[in-house]
């Protein structure tokens, strides 16, 4: 009998969430317009927080996906990986959570490995970030509660 993988759910919390008074859709990290700037100032300071609180709750440590290296919160709380560059566009990145170090060549190696951490990925169009965990993770619900103020999405895993 072989096991069966768990479901992978995803969250995606745009930025607006953050940033109510702004059209998160005009982020550009090359724009030093003073409420780009002060957006995602705010942006970077949540997700600083958020990734803390993440790693302080459930003893997780970050890791670039595919070198297995650490990463810290600053590097994922960086306007290089939140937001888009009408210069340079936005590279795409995925970091986990998870409580050791481990190689993984493609997020798909990851979820084969039914990992019990989290993915976190940027948006192709840095206007948010995306969560992905299993359903039923300790780490999903947690949250889901932590941004129940927010308008999530659901986020269907695309490796």
């Amino acid at each position: 009998m072989t096991e069966s993988k768990k479901p992978l759910a995803g969250i995606g919390v745009d930025y607006s969430n953050i940033c109510k008074d702004y059209n998160t859709s005009y982020l550009d990290r090359d724009n030093k317009d003073p409420a780009t700037m002060k957006c995602m100032k705010a942006v970077t300071l949540w997700m600083k927080s958020l990734l803390q609180q993440l790693q302080d709750r459930f003893g997780l440590s970050i890791y670039n996906l595919q070198s297995g290296s650490a990463a810290s919160v600053d590097e994922i709380a960086s306007n290089r990986f939140l937001f888009y560059s009408l210069e340079k566009e936005i590279t795409l990145q995925s970091y986990v959570l998870q409580d050791s170090d481990a190689t993984y060549d493609t997020a798909s190696d990851w979820v084969d490995n039914l990992n019990t951490g989290m993915i976190i990925r940027n948006d192709e169009d840095g206007e948010g970030v995306y969560f992905y965990a299993y359903e039923d993770s300790p780490l999903l619900s947690w949250l889901h509660d932590r941004l129940q103020t927010f308008s999530l999405d659901e986020v269907e895993f695309n490796a």
